[in-house]
C-alpha cells in the first residue's frame, strides 16, 4: 500500500501532470500536519488528565491536613485535650478572669480551694499547623499548577496567615509565661504548698494572701492579668484560624466536585 502511494507522485511527474502533482504533494503535507496536530492534542489531553489526577491526590491530602488542624485547634479552644492535663483556652480564660475579679473583691480563706485548683492555665497552646502537603507542593513547584488561580491564592493566603498567626501565638504564649513568673515566688509557692502538702498547710504562713497592698498580692494580680490577656488573644486568633480552615476545606471540596 505504501509503495502504491509512493508511485503516484512519480507517475504524475512522468506523465507531465505537474499541477496534479503539486496538489497531491500539498495534500500529503496537510495530512502530515493534521496527524502531528492530532498527536499533540492527544498527548496534551493525556498530560492534562494525569495532572488533574495528581492534583486531586494532593488536594485530598491537603483536606486531611486541614481536618487535623481543625480538630486540634477546636480541642485547644473549646475542649480539654484528652491526652493532656491542660484545660481548653475558653476554660482557662474564664477561670483566670474569675480569679482576678476575686482579688479585687478581696481574698479570704473560703476562696483558697478555688484559687489553688481553678483551671486557669491552658499551657502554651501553640498553633503547630499541619502544612505537610503545602510544603511538599511549594518545594516541588507543583503548587501553581494545582488548580485555578483563585484556589492557589486561597491556599497560599491560608498558610501565609498560619505563619503570621504562629508568630503572634508564640508572643502571646510568652506573655502568659511571663505572667506565671510574675507571681511564682508568692502565690505560686502558696498554691504549690497547698496542693502538695495540704495537711500541713497553714494560711497564716502566707500573710500576703489577704493583704491587697502586699507586693505578692499585686504581683499576683498583674501576673494573672497577663495570663488572661495572653490566653484570650490566643483564643481569638485560633478561632479565626478555625474559621479560615473551614472556608478553605469547602473551597477545595467544591473544586474536587467540579472534576
Amino acid at each position: 500500500m505504501i509503495k502504491l502511494f509512493r508511485k503516484i507522485p512519480k507517475n504524475l511527474l512522468s506523465e507531465g501532470k505537474t499541477t496534479k502533482y503539486f496538489k497531491y504533494a500539498i495534500g500529503e503535507i496537510v495530512l502530515v500536519v493534521i496527524g502531528i496536530l492530532l498527536a499533540l492534542s492527544i498527548n496534551d489531553w493525556n498530560s492534562q488528565r494525569q495532572l488533574k489526577k495528581s492534583n486531586n491526590v494532593f488536594l485530598n491530602k491537603m483536606l486531611k491536613d486541614l481536618d487535623a488542624n481543625e480538630k486540634r485547634l477546636g480541642r485547644i479552644v473549646y475542649d480539654s485535650l484528652n491526652d493532656s492535663s491542660f484545660p481548653s483556652l475558653e476554660e482557662a480564660a474564664e477561670a483566670s478572669d474569675s480569679i482576678i475579679k476575686l482579688t479585687y473583691l478581696g481574698l479570704n480563706e473560703s476562696h483558697l480551694d478555688y484559687i489553688t485548683s481553678a483551671p486557669f492555665s491552658a499551657g502554651s497552646s501553640l498553633l503547630n499547623l499541619n502544612d505537610n502537603t503545602y510544603s511538599e507542593l511549594s518545594n516541588t513547584s507543583k503548587l501553581y499548577s494545582l488548580g485555578s488561580d483563585t484556589l492557589v491564592e486561597a491556599i497560599t493566603a491560608y498558610y501565609k496567615r498560619g505563619e503570621r498567626e504562629s508568630f503572634y501565638n508564640v508572643q502571646n504564649s510568652k506573655v502568659v509565661k511571663d505572667g506565671f513568673i510574675k507571681f511564682e515566688d508568692g502565690f505560686g509557692k502558696l498554691m504549690m504548698d497547698y496542693n502538695r502538702d495540704s495537711l500541713n498547710f497553714n494560711l497564716n504562713n502566707y500573710p500576703f494572701y489577704t493583704n491587697k497592698n502586699s507586693k505578692e498580692y499585686n504581683d499576683y494580680q498583674i501576673g494573672m492579668d497577663l495570663v488572661v490577656g495572653g490566653q484570650k488573644q490566643n483564643m481569638e486568633k485560633i478561632k479565626h484560624v478555625i474559621i479560615e480552615t473551614k472556608k478553605l476545606k469547602e473551597f477545595i471540596k467544591t473544586e474536587l466536585q467540579h472534576d
